[in-house]
């Protein structure tokens, strides 16, 4: 093994590798190891792997290595990962099957109409650690979770993002939009022109008369954010992991995009809220007790699905 520590793809924790142990006496040199590292942090040695610290990307701690063996004979550490975090998985008969997990599919609704109850913290925890499991672009995650909890600090978060909308309704003005749309692609103007601007508009006449069409007075309001070195797309896979985890929680849920928009203009709130400066809000959700349940699905489609 080399004796450098090795190098890797730097996250908003630092750029600190990880680093595969093999215990040559559990080894039983089935080469799984060497296959599924895609780092090229473990390579085949005379049929025997072994670590190489500073090929390929260097060790991402993703784990798949830990995962394979069979034996117990890789262990990774760094990157927030210790070979604590490995555990059995559990028998194929324990897991969901396809038709299970359909259905839980086909149930979900996004959820508008909450009861009169805040789901207790533990729940949220447990929603939370379950959704911990979404895939991220290059591990560890990224991505980080606020949980603004209760009806009151809900309602102070929505009073915020209302007044941000507020500034937006100079865009109003005719000539302001005409102006601004000249820097904008024709589907954002029109996006600003047809959705954002009377949404917005809606939202503030009625939370002037006490109505919350931002938030829909939900208990829970979770903000998936993630810092500059994710992966785009990590928060939003977080937060769809989170809502099917909800779901089988008996909890509804329902995604609030123009939260993140408003947000990621204003860093005063981001500090307000516990948000990083740098880190960017890709999708707000509501949370809390269904006020009814559906008795009915609705079959949903791609807009199309090909194969070449």
């Amino acid at each position: 093994m080399k004796g450098k520590p090795g190098r890797t793809v730097r996250t908003g924790i630092g750029d600190t590798p990880g680093m595969p142990v093999i215990d040559y006496g559990k080894c039983s040199s089935c080469g799984l190891c060497v296959r599924v590292c895609k780092s090229f942090t473990i390579m085949d040695d005379g049929g025997s792997p072994r670590v190489v610290p500073d090929n390929g990307l260097g060790c991402i701690a993703c784990g798949q290595c830990m995962a394979v063996c069979a034996k117990g004979a890789v262990t990774v550490r760094g990157r927030a990962l210790t070979p604590a975090d490995s555990f059995p998985l559990p028998p194929r008969g324990k897991c969901a099957t396809a038709d299970a997990l359909e259905n839980l599919f086909l149930a979900r609704r996004s959820v508008r109409e909450f009861a009169n109850r805040v789901p207790e913290k533990p729940l949220v925890e447990r929603m939370l650690s379950m959704a911990a499991s979404a895939p991220m672009g290059i591990p560890p995650s990224d991505v980080g979770v606020v949980a603004v909890h209760g009806f009151e600090r809900v309602q102070e978060f929505a009073g915020d993002i209302i007044g941000e909308f507020r500034k937006w309704q100079m865009f109003s003005n005719p000539f302001v939009l005409r102006l601004f749309s000249l820097f904008m692609k024709k589907t954002e103007a029109e996006s600003m022109r047809d959705f954002i601007l009377p949404a917005t508009s809606m939202m503030i006449g009625a939370r002037e008369s006490g109505t919350d069409l931002l938030l829909y007075h939900a208990p829970v309001a979770l903000l998936f954010h993630q810092s500059p070195y994710a992966d785009p797309a990590d928060g939003t896979i977080a937060c769809t992991y989170a809502m099917i985890a909800a779901e089988s929680l008996g909890l509804g849920t329902c995604m609030i995009g123009t939260v993140s928009f408003a947000l990621n203009r204003r860093k005063d709130l981001k500090e307000k809220w516990g948000i990083p400066a740098e880190n960017t809000v890709s999708m707000a959700m509501i949370m809390g007790h269904p006020a009814f349940r559906y008795a009915r699905g609705i079959r949903r489609r791609f807009s199309s699905a090909v194969f070449r």
